[in-house]
This record gives structure tokens, sequence and C-alpha cells, in this order.
């Protein structure tokens, strides 16, 4: 006789008895289910195969002495309860699969924005494409596509996947060791360090401070002493003052080693060295310049981080003003990199390039063939390290400057516009040619850096534009300074009026548009967001390869049994039948 339960779902609505496995030997013992509830109520619920284990495992223990051996009778019960949840999850997939079908029913595709970071732009992007329709629901189960500045909120482990039913998000559940400019770093020094490379040529000189690290004091070290290496002025009485900067900021002291933690290169480059002595303090999970400071001693450095221990104010701006954010930012881990107190100016002022980067679902990259400088609004100069607008070129910071705008349309040049400049200076370089190059070389190299990192546990389905940041130093050289997730895609020049429309476009077309083809199929697509001297016809996005997915984890059963039970149930699984009946 075995465990006999009826109606939908375990209600326990017809049958109320149980009855446990007759073992040779043994007596066999009725149960009735406690009556938790009226039958047929409407309130009733599936009962919990948790519970009715535990009201079982109760019974067998007041009636140990009837069975002779207590631990095959706990076994049987054991599987009867998975053999129980198996069928519970049946019915639970029943009923998804019902809500799915009545979503399959309507003839467009849904999708939700989130608000900030010049949305709308999404928005009109996704109103072209007539099987689409907005949303402001964002539950997951009736949202094909859902696009916000940040992944919070999303849970990935739950997205639909199905032949029928599809959802995609645009952020990688591990876009940080990309966009995380301490995990950047070491995702680099890794990559180098297998490939016999130095890192020290693609990034300006670099210290991580991790105060939650158990090597922040190793790290801490490392870099004062190779601050002082180099400083004008040298550090006095060097060991003590680095009891007082470890008290300061609250970092156990513990005795002086020379542990690597990180490569420490043997000289600064002659384009990052100058009479300043100038180097970059920064949070390391902020973009749009926050929190970034241009310093020039060590004391100054150490004042900082103490502030960001206890919270920071940092600038403020309109998307922090209309989410009412709070500006008063708190960091414990930072990046300290070399400035680059020689860069290559324009017209006496500094600039550095954005490039746009496209991850698809299938680990896909592309590169946007064109980009846009960011010029600063002060002439450039090291004397003053005060004044954000000489070293800072991110539009978020130069817009609050009186002369934003002043040189150039929102502060920005165009690739073509930049080759020109160059020509009429007499410089005989090829932009496209010496550097961008450069910069799909730098790409490629910081992808394959994350490739078993980035969709560790194979999302489906995932994309995400990223936004690179290159510098050019005074002999030409590119230098990658960081990676950006939600990169700004405010229209804020005619350029990018022209520029980002298009890319966002052709980014869904290699995204979306794969997963959700259109219902009418169109023999030739022409984008409606023309880009000079390219043809409508073309995608401006550029493939530089395919990164390779990490191994599928092993699939693991969602039942876990009882450590205490595992040697035993070893022994009994396979005399012990299981009943296989409609439950």
């Amino acid at each position: 006789m075995f465990l006999s339960v009826s109606g939908s779902g375990f209600h326990m609505n017809y049958r109320q008895e149980v009855r446990l496995p007759k073992l040779q030997g043994h007596k066999v013992q009725a149960y009735s289910m406690p009556k938790y509830r009226q039958l047929n109520s409407p309130e009733e619920k599936p009962i919990s195969p948790d519970r009715f284990l535990k009201y079982l495992n109760n019974k067998v223990q007041s009636q140990a002495g009837v069975y002779r051996n207590p631990a095959a009778v706990q076994c049987s019960m054991i599987l009867i309860a998975k053999q129980m949840k198996f069928s519970s999850d049946q019915h639970t997939h029943r009923q998804k699969e019902k809500s799915i079908k009545i979503i399959e029913q309507s003839n467009e595709y849904k999708y939700n924005l989130g608000l900030g970071n010049n949305h709308e732009l999404v928005q009109r992007i996704m109103d072209t494409r007539v099987d689409w329709q907005q949303t402001k629901d964002n539950s997951s189960m009736f949202v094909n596509f859902r696009w916000q500045q940040w992944n919070r909120g999303y849970k990935y482990d739950r997205l639909i996947l199905n032949n029928q039913y599809k959802q995609m998000v645009n952020h990688f559940e591990n876009h940080p060791e990309l966009s995380n400019k301490q995990y950047l770093f070491r995702n680099l020094c890794s990559y180098c360090e297998q490939n016999k490379l130095s890192v020290y040529d693609s990034v300006p000189i670099t210290f991580v401070l991790d105060f939650k690290d158990d090597t922040v004091d190793q790290q801490f070290t490392q870099f004062v002493k190779f601050f002082d290496k180099y400083a004008p002025k040298k550090i006095d009485q060097m060991a003590k003052k680095l009891v007082e900067y470890k008290k300061k900021l609250k970092i156990p002291v513990q005795p002086m080693n020379d542990k690597k933690i990180q490569p420490i290169p043997n000289k600064i480059p002659k384009t990052q060295n100058g009479n300043q002595y100038l180097w970059l303090l920064k949070p390391t999970f902020l973009n749009r310049g926050q929190g970034i400071h241009v310093v020039n001693d060590l004391d100054t450095i150490i004042s900082l981080i103490s502030e960001y221990q206890e919270g920071h104010q940092t600038i403020e701006d309109e998307d922090a003003k209309n989410n009412k954010k709070n500006n008063n930012i708190k960091a414990n881990s930072f990046v300290i990199q070399k400035y680059i107190e020689q860069p290559f100016l324009i017209n006496q002022r500094k600039f550095d390039i954005r490039v746009w980067v496209l991850v698809t679902q299938d680990l896909h990259c592309y590169f946007f063939k064109e980009g846009y400088i960011r010029t600063s609004c002060e002439n450039y100069t090291t004397d003053d390290v005060s004044n954000q607008f000489i070293h800072l070129t991110n539009n978020a910071i130069q817009k609050y400057s009186e002369k934003y705008g002043e040189f150039e349309d929102g502060n920005q040049l165009s690739f073509d516009d930049f080759q020109n400049y160059l020509t009429q200076q007499g410089f005989n370089i090829d932009f496209q040619q010496n550097n961008v190059s450069k910069m799909k070389q730098l790409v490629w190299m910081s992808m394959q850096s994350v490739k078993r990192k980035l969709n560790l546990h194979q999302r489906k389905y995932c994309m995400e534009i990223f936004g690179y940041d290159f510098i050019i130093d005074q002999d030409f050289k590119t230098w990658l300074i960081e990676i950006n997730t939600n990169p700004c895609i405010e229209e804020s020049s005619g350029i990018l009026k022209m520029l980002l429309p298009r890319m966002l476009d052709d980014a869904f077309k290699l995204t979306i548009d794969v997963l959700f083809p259109p219902k009418q199929k169109l023999e030739i697509v022409e984008s409606t967001f023309p880009v000079n001297k390219y043809s409508n016809t073309e995608s401006l996005w550029e493939s530089i390869g395919t990164l390779e997915s990490p191994k599928p984890a092993t699939k693991q059963s969602g039942f876990v049994l009882p450590n205490q039970l595992s040697s035993q149930i070893q022994q009994f699984q396979t005399v012990i039948p299981i009943y296989q009946g409609d439950l």
C-alpha cells in the first residue's frame, strides 16, 4: 500500500488517508492528514511537500516501536515527497505555460523603459518598429525587452526561455568585470601576464586600493613606495608616515613586506610625467566623471580617500536632481592612476575619445565605425588642479562651464573633423589607421580578458552597449582610460543627433530584431537615421570577433536530502518503490 493523494495540485480534496509503505515483517499503520482548512474552500492552497514530510516524520517518530527499520520508512517518505514536489513543479509549469500562451496571442512585442539618460531616444527608435508596443508593466512575465540605465531589478535567473517566448535585457549580469575600474584593471593584468604582455603598454600606471580586501595593507604600502620613488619631493620618515596614513584610513598596521600583488612598472613613461607629478583618484564604481580628482601630493590623496570613507559630496547633475538622489557618495575601493601630463591638444585644449562597443546575445563583439571627440572648455595647464573644466572632458562636467559650446557645438568633434584638424596643423597622421585601429585592438584585448566572466552563468538573452574612453598623448600613442556601462546617449550636439539614433537602431537590428523578427519581412531594410558618407542599408557596426562561452554548469537537483540520511538512502532507494500515479 502506497501513499495515495488525489486532487489537483495536492489539495487533498477527496482522500485524506495516508498509508506508509508496507515493508516485509512490518505492521502497516494508517494516518489521516490534518484538516488545515475546509475542503473545496476558495482559499485552499496546495500542501507543501516539506510540511507534509514533517507531519509524517513526526508520526513515524511517535510510532518508532512499530517498525524495525524506521530509517527505511523515512527514506521512503523522502522519495515520496520528492515525487510530490516534482508533480507540484509540473503543475506550476502548466500554469506558467497557460500565461505564456495568453501573451503569445498578442500580435505585438512588449518593451519597457527605465527613466533617465535620454530614454526618450530609445523610445523613438523602438517606435519605428511596428511590431513593438511600450508597456509600463515591468514585470518579467509580460515584457519581451527591457532597457534601463542599470541592471538593478533584473532577475536574470527568472528570464523566460523557450522556443515560443523570449525575454531580453540590455545589460549582462557581470558587466562590472569591464565597467568597474578595479575589476577591469585586474582582468587586464591577468590577461597580459598570461600572454606575456605589459599591461602598462595599454593603460596608464595604475594602483588599486580596495578597503574590503585582506591585502589592502600591501596594496597601500606598494602604492606609497612607488609614489615616493618618483616624487620630486621625498617623504620624510617613510615608516612613521605609513603608520599615520594607515591609522587615518583605518588600515590594520602589519609588518611591511614586498609581496607582489600587481605588476609594478620599472619607470614612468615620458608622456605621463611632468613638472607637477599629477595623479588621478577615482572611486571604482562611478561614471560620467563623478568622483574623479586631479592631485599632486600624497596628503591630498589620503584626505580625499578618508572623506569618501565617511561620505564625499560630489557635483550635482540633472539626472541626480530629477531622481532626487543623494550625492553624498561613500566609497571603499579606488583606482589611483598616473595622469598623462603631456596629452595631445586641440587648439591648446585637452580632449578624449568616446567609442561604442556592442556585445550581442551570442557574445559577438562589434565596434561602431564612428565615435566622437570630447573637448574641454579651458586651455590646458598642469598648474591648476582644482579646475575640472581643464582636466575632465566628460560632457556631464563640461556642460556646467560658462564656456560650454563656445568652441565646438556641445564641445564635440567628429572623427572627420579631427582628421581635418590634423591635416591643417601639418601632422602627417592617418587617425583611422594609426589610432582607431589601435582602439579596436585594445577593445578586443579587454573583451578577451573577460571572455569567461561576462556571461558566466550563460544567461539568455542579454546584450550591452559599452562606452570606451581613450586618450592620445603627445607622441600620438593611444591609451585606454576606462569602460562605461550606460554610456551617455544625450543628443547634446549635431554630431550626436546624427550618430546616436543610427548607433542604437543598428544595434537593435543585431539583437532584438534577431530574437524577435518582424512579422512582415522586407527584402531591403533601409535605416531611417542617415549618417554622412554611409549608405542607409549599411550597418555601422563592424565585427571584431566572438567571445568564448564558459562551460555550462552541471545541473543539480533542486531537492536536497538530509545529510544524516544520505548513506541510508543509498542503501534503500533501489528497493523501495515510488508511487508513479497521477498526483
